[in-house]
Order: C-alpha cells, then structure tokens, then sequence
C-alpha cells in the first residue's frame, strides 16, 4: 500500500520543466498559452497512459475517470490545477495534481478497484493574474460566469479573451454547453500547499481546512486634473497618485481593523495616466483584492473602505468611479470529510490542525453542490506565488499518503459504511 515516491519526484520534475522562461525566474504557466496547452497535452497522456477515461470541456476543465465495482454510483473526485501566476513557484496546484495522479496510479499497482469511480481533475484558469478572475475553470463547470461578459474580458496585454480561446482551441461560444460534474460527485477533495506559515511555525505536517475565504475584487478609478509639473503650484494640483496613496492606506487602515475576522486587504495594482515624469497624474487606477471567510465582516470592510474615500474627497478635488471586477462568497467544507481527515491523519501518526484558508482554491465552486474537503501540507517560511516556494517532499509524501486513505474511504464507502481498514497505508 506504498506511495512510489521515484515516480512521483520523476513526475514533479516532468512537469516544472515546462515554464515560460521569458519571464524571468521561477515557473510561469499562464492559462491559454501555449506552456499551458504543452503541460496540459503533457498530462492527457500521462492519464490515458493509466487507462483513465480522459475528457476536456469547453473550457479546457480536464476528466480522467477510473471506474468503479459499481460505476452507477456518484464518483469522487479529486485534484487542483496546473496554471501559475507570474514568476510562480513549483508547488502550487501541482501538487494536488500529481499527488491525485499518483494516488490512481498506487491503486493500480495494489490491484485495488473502489466501489465508487474516482475522477481526477484538472481544472483551466484556476490563477486570476492574465484575466483578474480567477478560477475560471470551476465556474464555468458550475455555471457562475456570465459568457456576455466573458466576450469582452481582456487579459493584462489588452488581448480579448475569445481570440485568446481560439488560439487554444477554445469557441466561447460553447461554454453554455458544459456539463456541471460536481452534480455527479458523491465527494471532492483537494491537496494543496498551505501557501502561508501555520503549519511550517507550528511544525505541523497537515492542515485540514475548515472554510475557504473569498475575494471581492474591485477597482477604484480616481480622476484628478493633470497639468504641467513645473508651472502649477502646489495648492492648485489635483494629484490623482496622491489621492491614491491615501486611498491605499485607508484600505490598509480598514483590513487591519477587521483582521481578527480574518479580513485582509491588498492594493496590488496602480496605473498611473500619463505616467510620464513631467506631468501631475490626472487619473490612477487601484485594484484591490478583499478578502475574508466571514462574509459580513467583509461587507463591513468594503463599506468602510467607500466611507474612507467620501472622507478623503473632503480635503482633495477629485471624482471617483469603483468598478466591480468579481465577489465570491466563503466556503464552509463539510464537518464528516473534515472529521475523516483529521482521523486519518491520526491513523498515520501526522500531526494535523483544522484551519480556515486564506486562498480561494476551485474546491469553493465545487462545494455548492456535493461534499468537499481540502488538505494542507507545509509551505516553507509561507512563502508562496514565488520562486522561492517550497514544499519538501516528505510532506508531499505524507499529503499523498492521506488523500489516497480519505479516497479509498470514501470510495468504498455506502451511506457512511466504509470497509476494513486493512485496505488503507499504514
């Protein structure tokens, strides 16, 4: 009942082999290029070479189905994404991937065929740095994007998304037709780096999650008045960069006031117009990710933040517009596959913690509609969305470990009945 670690370090260096090195340092793997297009062929053949039933839906979502003693039943599914952010790290949704690969593969070596299927899953566009939305791919399966307003989304190049698509192989289009699998899932998991500090401080080998944060992001468009910076005095400028700073701080000001209900804040973009040296700013636009897993105390935090701008307004000349890019709402996973974890973690002699996630991870979209569950493992120092991420791999090993006994659990199990527990690692 071994997990193949040479198989799975084999894979690991497969895989972060692929990367657009024009940007430098670390692994970028942006969603719709061609590195993603090269991973994702990549990994088609890797799944149908483990006699999986392999699909990809209008979205690029990938399926790879195993079946089951009874394959009628709902399957459990499992897995995380291949795309990264810009100067990524090597970690990040692969881990889950592999980890879920390896998993089915293990299951192959020792003969074992569950009662339920299991689906893993790749899911498209899980990163929000080319589009500013994130996890395109898990709401498309489940049917939270709106296609009208797709048809005018642009990445950070000014490029449309549809000729994006169809470059990749993609029809906008189609997405009306995709097929929401979470319906036919009895249970989901995710495996994935804790991408902050917890479990690495507290020299902790699992964490189990217990409710995902979600983002409300939104822009903040200042307008000033743009003028000479030689010849107009400083009591008639309307700076826009100025107003910005102190919006920023507010937004600062506002998070750390709300932080004990978990509300954090990040001003991670500013463009400037004109941007050029010799001329006062005219117009700045702030993008803000706000986030938390109390959805009031977020609410609150975004009303403070518009009440914070009125009042800056009072002592600035300025008008301001705040667009709304997305909002999402928090996720509670399910208290049995949280108790399932936890108990198998024990089983395995893990030291674990149950612990809310700061990320928002597809397993939020999927939580609507069946039973999920996620498993940390440690990120070195918390650092994450970096090329110095690191995640050893023992704690790979161990996240591996306890996803394929919390699989195996699940599918074999009828109505909470699992079977022996000789079937699962020791």
């Amino acid at each position: 009942m071994s997990i193949n670690s040479k198989r799975l370090k084999s894979l690991f260096k497969e895989i972060n082999s692929i990367t657009d090195t024009t940007f430098g340092a670390g692994i970028t793997r942006l969603a719709y290029t061609n590195h993603d297009k090269i991973l994702k062929e990549l990994m088609i053949k890797h799944l149908s070479d483990a006699n999986l039933k392999v699909e990809v839906d209008e979205i690029g979502n990938i399926f790879a189905r195993r079946y089951g003693r009874e394959s009628g039943l709902k399957a459990v599914a499992f897995g995380s994404h291949l795309d990264s952010v810009i100067n990524g790290g090597e970690y990040d949704g692969v881990v889950g991937v592999l980890a879920a690969l390896e998993v089915i593969n293990s299951l192959d070596d020792d003969g074992i065929i569950t009662k339920r299927p299991l689906e893993l899953v790749i899911f498209a566009c899980e990163e929000s740095t080319r589009f500013n939305i994130s996890m395109l791919g898990s709401k498309a399966m489940t049917h939270k994007l709106d296609r009208q307003k797709l048809e005018v989304l642009k990445d950070f190049r000014g490029e449309n998304l549809s000729d994006i698509f169809q470059k990749y192989g993609l029809n906008l289009a189609n997405l009306d037709k995709i097929k929401n699998r979470a319906l036919d899932y009895d249970s989901f998991f995710e495996l994935h780096v804790e991408q902050g500090p917890l479990l690495h401080s507290q020299n902790l080998q699992i964490g189990v999650v217990s409710a995902i944060a979600a983002p409300h992001r939104f822009g903040i468009k200042i307008i000033g008045t743009a003028g000479h910076s030689g010849t107009t005095a400083m009591q008639y400028r309307n700076d826009a960069l100025c107003v910005a700073s102190e919006i920023i701080l507010a937004v600062e000001r506002v998070a750390k006031k709300y932080a004990d209900k978990s509300v954090v804040a990040t001003c991670g973009n500013c463009v400037v117009k004109p941007g050029v040296i010799n001329v006062i700013p005219g117009e700045a636009m702030i993008l803000v990710d706000l986030r938390s897993t109390d959805l009031e105390s977020r609410n609150l935090a975004f009303n403070e933040i518009k009440n914070e701008i009125e009042n800056i307004q009072k002592s600035r000349n300025f008008s301001y517009k705040i667009k709304q890019i997305s909002t999402e709402n928090p996720s509670v996973l399910d208290k049995d596959l949280i108790e399932l974890i936890s108990q198998e973690a024990r089983n395995l002699g893990l030291k674990h913690v149950i612990m809310p996630s700061g990320a928002g991870h597809d397993t939020m979209n999927i939580s609507e509609f069946c039973k999920t569950a996620m498993i940390f493992v440690p990120s070195r120092n918390g650092i994450s969305h970096n090329p110095s991420e690191f995640t050893s791999f023992d704690d790979i090993i161990n996240g591996t470990k306890l996803l394929k006994n919390v699989v195996l659990k699940s599918a074999n199990s009828s109505k909470g009945d699992f079977y022996e527990k000789s079937t699962f690692i020791k």
